[in-house]
């Protein structure tokens, strides 16, 4: 039987997401051929795999899942959305550097969906992508952890505090300094605002850089080496942002506040 069941499951990527999409709930099978953009024949041999399976019932003309297809559906989720995520860009992902990331959202990651890696080209290698400044200036509130010293952010994100955008930016020691010494004058014009936070991260460790705001994820994780590679993640989906925000939290929980930026 346990062979069976992990045939039915692991073994086709179509009865894997037929599981995966009656996790939403009861569907008819117009709901599932417009959901896999297929024909209705196509699907017919895995939704009688899986009901022979015991995974699925057919009730009435529509298809949900039987109590232990859906707990094995809720467990085999996090497992495929990893999947997702290294699919297609798996020399990417096994070169980044995951320590300082907590191993519960580690566990989590894959729920980065529908993301695209960004990489801008020799000519623009320090201009930030237009996707991510039109990102920035339609939010209405962004977090931010600044690992990595942007010569351009001071200025920008002074732009997007005059605006009213609720801020709030973790900053690392070495960002900090730099801050203090190359732009002084927009940092304590950003400083004044009301709508603005700054914290400092108090781990020596540097965390990867994270900018999230309520429609955009934009993350840049170091390679093994301790490099930036100018290649960031940028996702629009909500379970994206939802995990962006939980990481956001994580690093504020260890960080303290600055009241007085320039000291």
């Amino acid at each position: 039987m346990e062979s069976s069941l992990m045939n039915a499951v692991w073994f086709s990527d179509k009865r894997r997401k037929i599981l995966l999409f009656l996790l939403e709930g009861k569907k008819d099978p117009e709901e599932i051929k417009n959901a896999f953009g297929v024909s209705w024949r196509s699907l017919i041999l895995p939704l009688k795999e899986l009901k022979e399976e015991e995974l699925i019932i057919n009730h009435n003309g529509s298809y949900e899942l039987s109590s232990i297809g859906k707990m094995l559906a809720e467990n085999v989720r996090p497992i495929d959305r990893i999947l997702n995520l290294f699919e297609g860009n798996t020399d990417y992902w096994t070169e980044r550097d995951f320590k300082e990331v907590p191993p519960h959202l580690l566990n989590r990651i894959g729920e980065i969906e529908d993301y695209t890696i960004i990489e801008p080209d020799l000519n623009k290698m320090f201009e930030p992508a237009e996707r991510f400044l039109q990102s920035l200036h339609m939010s209405r509130h962004i977090n931010a952890v600044f690992s990595i010293y942007h010569p351009l952010y001071p200025a920008l994100y002074c732009q997007l505090a005059k605006k009213g955008i609720s801020m709030s930016v973790i900053l690392t020691e070495p960002v900090l300094q730099r801050m203090r010494e190359d732009c002084k004058e927009e940092t304590e014009i950003i400083r004044q605002f009301q709508n603005t936070r700054f914290f400092l991260y108090s781990n020596e460790t540097v965390p990867p850089s994270l900018v999230i705001t309520d429609n955009m994820l934009l993350v840049s994780f170091f390679t093994k080496g301790g490099r930036y590679d100018h290649r960031d993640v940028m996702s629009f989906a909500k379970s994206s942002l939802e995990w962006g925000e939980h990481l956001f939290d994580h690093y504020r929980s260890v960080s303290h506040e600055l009241t007085e930026l320039l000291l």
